[in-house]
């Protein structure tokens, strides 16, 4: 029984192995049709039919980064930087309109208070 279980476990690691296609950054030679699709704001290149679902796709882990130094845009990460840091100042005005909220009682005055 346990080895039936073993070799269970073992197709069923391959099988879904074997559905995940590693994306590439580029047409690479051969005879087969390559297609491509938008994973992770980069190209994907992949060898099959064009419109092969996007969850079958991933990216090596062992590419942090892009492969050339322009394949990404730098500009995108700025303007996050940008608004991250803006999103943090909370004008004046608007805290003067928050409702004031009454302080949330200690321990100890839940304690009194039994």
């Amino acid at each position: 029984m346990s080895r039936l279980f073993a070799v269970m476990c073992i197709l069923f690691v391959s099988i879904n192995s074997a559905q995940a296609i590693e994306c590439q950054t580029n047409m690479q030679g051969g005879n087969s049709h390559w297609a491509w699709r938008l994973i992770d704001g980069r190209q994907c290149w992949y060898k099959g039919a064009s419109g092969m679902d996007k969850s079958l796709l991933h990216w090596s882990a062992a590419k942090d980064g892009p492969d050339k130094p322009g394949d990404t845009p730098e500009k995108p990460k700025a303007e996050n930087a940008q608004v991250m840091s803006e999103a943090q100042k909370i004008p004046a005005e608007l805290l003067m309109m928050l409702p004031i909220m009454p302080p949330q009682p200690t321990f100890e005055d839940r304690w009194r208070l039994r």
